[in-house]
């Protein structure tokens, strides 16, 4: 049976009540030191969930803890968090606020696990409640408590069971949630389903885990339906000597900036977590050929990292040796996992060689150096964007791409100075087909700068283009497209 508990924890105790309402089997201590040292002082109250049936715990429970000599309840609690606006009415068991708007002071929930241990299970929280800053991947859950269906812009997340599931089952798991969320052609996939999918054979039942390799992550997003590219980074050059591999970097950035989270691998640290944003640098004062490349201008990643709550920052850089902590840094990913949908046959890397050329071009045309960025995109969200800045699109563009022949898919290449990069303009753009193929001669949809657009005939073997003068507004520069990520609010 469900019951309720509403606990205030902006007080001087903080999370201190909450420890005392909940069992020991939930870990309530640990849970507590947790949220009060990565949640923000935006959340003054807890709604405690009793007897909650969590479908994720449950499908571990009937196949694993259930066989075990101990007895695992079969209730886990969920934790809903609010803002001080947000009161609880007892005897209506209901929730009240000032203005009657309750998705506005909502911030999410996480699932207790009755395991003793390990006990942080499926979760969903706003970004702004835990101190990220940048942009991330994010997908509206939709949370039904005590009646009312909240809304809740967040990425998928839980601890590592740490038997039958670890960081790796865990990363593939928030990534299929989040696609399950996204996009409903996707079928939603619990944690106990990822060490099935991970074999090559039906083990007849869950068993103990000591992770999975890239290539079992890799069996698993098939398994599911995606079409996963597994991108190493380069250690040596031909020489044998140690390199930086910028593509590996840029290629990570395109993906990202897709709007696909990543599954990514630090091997040094045997660990496995997903990439769902970044922060920018603070680029002031810097010389304007210090940013080329989307990852030259990333002073964070956001991780959502199975020892920690979501949205993680880790730095670009290389972190400080000791693991006790856990640290890590961008610079330690090894290996990468993108879990694309059908269909996307040009590589990020194709287009980073592509652009590069006409990124010189643009450079010697402007006299300075060319900031260049590539990301891929539906077609519809391209227009959407297009649509809403119409005032600076301008008719003629804005026609020019909603006519334009194209698979659902696109690849988007944007060339711009820093200065316009800091004013989020750019100052051309190129479209791609993101089903051609590295062998295909014409990749291109379309090119165009303030004044100019080039769009290609791709239907025919010989290719060839026709030029169109935009007669765009005077003065009115072009917007840069940020289409795929969330700005992460703090609240």
């Amino acid at each position: 049976m469900a019951t309720y508990q509403w606990i205030d924890v902006g007080g001087e105790r903080g999370y201190g009540p909450l420890a005392d309402a909940l069992d020991p089997v939930f870990q309530p201590k640990v849970i507590a030191r947790r949220l009060t040292e990565e949640v923000t002082g935006a959340v003054k109250f807890v709604l405690v969930e009793h007897g909650y049936v969590d479908k994720d715990y449950r499908s571990t429970l009937y196949g694993f803890y259930a066989k075990k000599g101990r007895v695992y309840r079969r209730d886990c609690v969920r934790l809903h968090f609010f803002n001080g606006s947000v009161r609880y009415d007892e005897a209506r068991t209901d929730l009240v606020c000032g203005d009657c708007q309750l998705e506005h002071h909502y911030f999410g929930y996480v699932v207790l696990r009755p395991t003793m241990r390990a006990t942080l299970g499926r979760s969903v929280l706003s970004p702004g409640i835990l101190a990220a800053r940048g942009s991330a991947i994010q997908s509206e859950h939709r949370v039904n408590v005590l009646g009312h269906v909240l809304p809740v812009w967040g990425f998928p997340s839980m601890a590592q069971p740490a038997d039958i599931a670890v960081c790796a089952h865990v990363s593939c798991w928030a990534i299929l949630r989040h696609y399950s969320e996204r996009f409903p052609q996707h079928r939603e996939y619990l944690i106990g389903d990822m060490a099935r999918l991970a074999s090559a054979f039906d083990p007849g039942g869950l068993v103990p885990s000591l992770g999975l390799t890239v290539w079992e992550a890799e069996r698993v997003f098939q398994a599911a339906g995606c079409f996963p590219l597994v991108v190493a980074k380069k250690k040596k050059g031909p020489d044998g000597e140690p390199v930086a591999d910028e593509g590996f970097y840029g290629q990570l950035m395109a993906y990202l900036e897709s709007g696909f989270p990543l599954f990514v691998e630090i091997s040094s640290r045997g660990h496995a977590a997903v990439a769902v944003g970044y922060t920018w640098r603070d680029q002031s004062g810097e010389p304007a050929g210090q940013f080329p490349d989307a990852w030259d201008r990333v002073d964070a990643l956001l991780m959502v990292d199975d020892n920690r709550l979501p949205y993680r920052s880790v730095p670009r850089e290389a972190a400080p040796v000791a693991w006790v902590s856990g640290s890590y840094s961008g610079q330690d990913i090894d290996r990468f996992i993108v879990a694309l949908p059908e269909k996307i046959h040009f590589p990020a890397d194709a287009v980073d060689e592509w652009s590069r050329d006409l990124a010189d071009a643009y450079g010697v045309a402007k006299d300075q150096v060319v900031q260049r960025r590539w990301f891929m995109t539906p077609i519809s969200e391209l227009r959407r964007h297009a649509r809403e800045h119409a005032s600076q699109t301008g008719d003629t563009l804005l026609r020019v791409l909603m006519e334009l022949e194209s698979a659902q898919y696109v690849w988007v290449v944007e060339f711009g100075s820093l200065a316009q990069w800091d004013k989020g303009h750019v100052t051309g753009r190129a479209i791609l087909d993101a089903t051609a193929s590295k062998q295909d001669p014409v990749p291109t949809l379309l090119l165009h700068d303030e004044e100019l657009a080039f769009v290609f005939d791709r239907t025919k073997a010989s290719g060839g283009h026709r030029e169109v003068h935009l007669r765009r507004p005077s003065g009115v520069p072009l917007p840069r497209m940020e289409l795929n990520l969330r700005q992460v609010v703090g609240v």
